[in-house]
């Protein structure tokens, strides 16, 4: 086959030649037409080939049995007369490309352009491998659509589809959700265990929400932790309430990575769309609205956007801006709570609580502008200076000879500090400076602290255990951690949760809890703090309990350094006499006496 394809050659030089009126070049010709980095063929009517040079071998994979270029390829016509009827067609075209879809020898898709030119009784056909070019149109198209991480919806995709839902929702007048979902302390398990980790868990995320909705609903990812669900054709909000709860539950599982168990939460926002006048921007603001809402109110949860939101976004902005300023400008200052031996009335610690003296708003409770100082970072250098401030305080109480030389200090750690992996020297670096004994600090951490990384928490916790300070459990009941790290953990103290404690001895349920965490409190050789106590009779009941320490309004309020150094006297007097007279009249509930 070879030789009678070369044997040809001069003929189809020559033709082509003449046909162009280029005898001058001839010369170059079969040069030209190998080195060329096109594949070209010369064919007649009936589709046998004349000549082929090296790159149209490449890419047909030539075999040198094959005399027909219809035999590479089975889409083209496979009959004489078909096959000159297609030939003739595509040669008058203009311009005159097609293209074919085939397998390779090793079964790779590759597309080919077939350019057919005509001269005289020949074919000239110019082929082009653009499996290379169609790969990457088609990357680019997937770069703009997908997320190359989880492969859901990317931003841009997402604000495409939900335009369409809205235009559709309007045209059919449909209720349409929107579900923005923001993942909790995502940024501390990045920062602290990698990106690798923190890639890992987003696509594991990623696939539980799609589990968690229909096949045609869109789910997005937008950017860092933060996705989207769009729910086309819902009947009311109810129906987006069981998507959020069906999430909710869904992330509640433990995630394994890469040898860690990591527990993760989410806030989710969202809007339902029943109105001709929405619009996509919107939409997307008023789900991020009610996704920040709640954040502030603790995280963990869902709701639903209402118009009394926009006005708490903007003071919200409103603080995150301030608090920037608060720090360098001394607005943060400590108040100071003491804690009370139930048995004996002695004042034995006091926990510095932060404040924020806004020049124009007064005092700002911590339950609004620490879940700012969270998500803005500033809680590392703030969470510093207050464990800072509250042992140098300490230390010159002491030394001013105000408090009894065994009275400690309580501080709350923040998730941040205890998964940034320098708590350990922080600390260290504090009881130096200030001289303070390790014994007389106490670090408080928050149950739901412990989830974003509960392996790396307890490791951290011990290395704090072996500088000397106690470590308290705060608001123990209302997190998530199991007894089976609870007996792991190297704490001292657990401190049941004002809430337990509020509508103590009335409420059945809550005076249960209450005996229920003192009992298995003690069972593990740890101490118990009662917060919020405010009346004799819950501390009568505590105390029937066993409880060893309260601290709460009945006591004192938490107050600046010089007021309660002022009043340490009247408030130690009040201790002393609320202990002695609950004594008097311990309270047993019927349902909890012993029999």
């Amino acid at each position: 086959m070879t030789k009678s394809l070369y044997s040809t050659t001069d003929t189809t030089y020559t033709s082509l030649a003449q046909s162009c009126d280029l005898n001058y070049v001839k010369p170059f010709l079969p040069y030209l037409l190998t080195a060329t980095d096109e594949g070209i063929l010369v064919i007649d009517i009936k589709g046998e080939i004349l000549f082929i040079n090296h790159r149209a071998k490449k890419i047909l994979g030539w075999r040198e049995n094959c005399r027909l270029i219809q035999q590479y390829w089975q889409k083209l016509p496979q009959t004489e007369e078909a096959f000159s009827t297609f030939v003739l067609h595509h040669a008058h075209q203009s311009p005159s490309q097609f293209e074919l879809t085939i397998n390779d020898k090793v079964g790779n898709k590759r597309t080919i352009s077939l350019q057919f030119a005509q001269q005289q009784t020949f074919f000239l056909v110019i082929l082009k491998d653009l499996t290379e070019q169609k790969q990457s149109a088609e990357l680019l198209h997937d770069l703009s659509q997908y997320d190359c991480l989880t492969r859901l919806a990317n931003r841009s995709s997402f604000q495409e589809c939900l335009h369409k839902a809205v235009v559709r929702g309007q045209h059919w007048q449909r209720k349409l959700a929107l579900l923005l979902i923001d993942l909790d302390r995502f940024k501390n398990i990045n920062d602290t265990l990698g990106h690798s980790i923190g890639d890992e868990l987003l696509q594991q995320v990623a696939t539980r929400l799609q589990y968690c909705v229909r096949r045609g609903d869109t789910v997005a990812r937008l950017g860092g932790d933060e996705f989207a669900v769009i729910l086309e054709n819902i009947y009311d909000q109810n129906d987006a309430a069981l998507v959020a709860d069906k999430i909710i539950s869904g992330l509640a599982q433990p995630f394994e990575l890469q040898g860690r168990q990591l527990f993760v939460s989410a806030s989710i926002g969202i809007t339902v769309m029943d109105s001709v006048h929405a619009d996509t921007e919107t939409m997307i603001k008023q789900a991020d609205i009610a996704m920040y809402r709640v954040k502030d109110q603790g995280k963990n949860h869902y709701q639903f956007y209402d118009s009394n939101m926009s006005a708490l976004a903007e003071y919200r902005i409103h603080l995150e801006t301030s608090l920037y300023r608060a720090l360098h400008e001394h607005q943060l200052l400590l108040h100071y709570q003491p804690q009370v031996d139930v048995q004996t009335g002695d004042i034995i610690g006091l926990e510095a609580l932060i404040r924020w003296q806004h020049p124009h708003e007064g005092i700002i409770g911590p339950n609004t502008f620490i879940p700012l100082l969270e998500e803005t970072g500033l809680i590392l250098p703030v969470g510093e200076w207050a464990l800072y401030s509250a042992c140098a305080q300490r230390q010159q109480w002491y030394q001013q000879r105000s408090l009894p030389p065994y009275t400690s200090i309580s501080v709350n750690l923040s998730v941040r500090q205890l998964l940034s992996g320098n708590i350990v020297n922080t600390v260290k670096k504090v009881l130096n400076a200030t001289g303070l004994a390790p014994q007389l600090l106490d670090l408080e951490i928050t149950e739901s602290m412990l989830m974003g990384d509960i392996k790396f928490a307890i490791k951290e916790l011990g290395h704090l255990k072996q500088l000397g300070v106690s470590i308290s459990m705060d608001d123990f009941g209302t997190g998530y951690s199991s007894l089976s790290y609870l007996k792991k953990l190297p704490i001292d103290t657990v401190k049941i949760d004002r809430s337990f404690i509020e509508d103590l001895p009335n409420d059945v349920d809550a005076a249960s809890i209450a005996r229920a965490i003192v009992g298995l409190a003690h069972s593990l050789g740890l101490n118990v703090i009662a917060e919020g106590v405010e009346n004799e009779r819950a501390l009568a009941f505590l105390k029937s309990l066993g409880c060893d320490y309260c601290q709460g309004y009945l006591f004192s309020p938490p107050m600046a350094a010089d007021e309660l150094l002022t009043k340490f006297s009247k408030i130690k007097h009040r201790a002393f006499i609320e202990s002695s007279l609950s004594t008097l009249h311990q309270y047993h509930p019927p349902f909890l006496q012993r029999t």
